[in-house]
């Protein structure tokens, strides 16, 4: 595969302090659990990192508090790019409004590059006896006047998956009642339970209850049809007017990173992006997110904006 011009020209303007560089093991910090969605793409990044460099890439979970301890801990490590970290974007433009974090996302880290960006389903319960949109808005609607809301799911209060409903919900008018879970497991053993009504969690949760019947698709948040469910219409089709939040996830290093080691790193992250022996890799309903650091950082400065907007009309806190 070809690369980029831009990444060709980086690389070729790279002084020599990005040359000797790496010259021992890298700390990739990874603000969440063992098993995560971004863990999982968090290490193929690391081990890929590590091929290119011919030097370890260490892992590290540091989860806590929807990712802010981890992205605290890289903004207060030495910035000589040898501490990193795999960041997912709720702990950068929704979870410093949810409480005061001890760092700013747009000041005190350098943006490398955009990684991946993950789609969920719009999921239900098949006992609601609705399999598209429209009847999904329909028996929603109906609810919310009976005052007999529907019950959805998310991992917690500030999570992508709830943020989506509540922008469908305001968007569609109807109300659902919130169950935030400590965990996608536990909230997804309730929805296959029947004791809440839907959810819109990532892809990879849903899928193997989707294709066990034991939970009904309604729409996928993807750019594309996912292979193992071509049937089930993108959002985009069936919701082209609903705003929803992307889940992307990129590589980021503490401010104040040499410029040319920050740009050594962009231009390795951004050729593994455009790779498909890398991208392939991917768990199902991720895709490819070839954002420069620019891109990155102009794109977080808007999302946390806008998400610190839907935060207070929510009026979110940390759980």
């Amino acid at each position: 595969m070809r690369l980029p011009r831009r990444i060709i020209l980086a690389a070729l303007a790279t002084p020599a302090l990005a040359q000797s560089w790496p010259a021992r093991p890298v700390r990739l910090i990874i603000p969440y659990g063992a098993g995560n969605l971004a863990d999982s793409i968090g290490r193929q990044l690391g081990e890929a990192l590590a091929a290119r460099w011919g030097q370890v890439v260490v892992p590290e979970n540091q989860p806590g508090a929807g990712g802010a301890l981890g992205v605290a801990q890289l903004a207060r490590a030495p910035a000589d790019g040898y501490t990193l970290a795999f960041i997912a974007m709720a702990a950068l433009t929704v979870t410093p409004h949810l409480a005061r974090a001890p760092y700013d996302p747009n000041t005190d880290l350098t943006p490398l590059g955009g990684v991946s960006v993950s789609s969920g389903y719009l999921a239900v319960h098949p006992a609601l006896g609705v399999r598209d949109m429209p009847g999904f808005l329909a028996l929603a609607r109906a609810r919310s006047v009976a005052g007999d809301p529907l019950f959805y799911y998310s991992a917690g209060s500030g999570t992508v998956p709830h943020l989506n409903v509540e922008i469908m919900a305001r968007h569609y008018g109807f109300t659902a009642q919130h169950v935030p879970y400590r965990s996608s497991a536990a909230g997804l053993a309730d929805l296959v339970g029947g004791r809440v009504h839907f959810t819109m969690d990532s892809s990879s949760v849903s899928l193997p209850m989707i294709q066990a019947g034991r939970l009904v698709a309604i729409a996928t948040s993807a750019n594309t049809r996912i292979p193992a469910t071509p049937d089930v219409p993108l959002m985009a089709d069936v919701a082209a007017d609903l705003p929803l939040v992307a889940a992307w996830q990129g590589l980021f290093a503490p401010r104040g990173i040499p410029p040319e080691i920050a740009v050594r790193i962009g231009a390795d992250v951004a050729a593994l992006v455009a790779d498909r022996g890398f991208t392939g890799r991917y768990v199902v309903g991720t895709d490819p997110f070839p954002l420069s650091p620019g891109e990155l950082a102009a794109r977080m400065r808007r999302e946390h904006a806008a998400l610190g907007q839907l935060v207070a009309t929510l009026g979110l806190r940390a759980e």
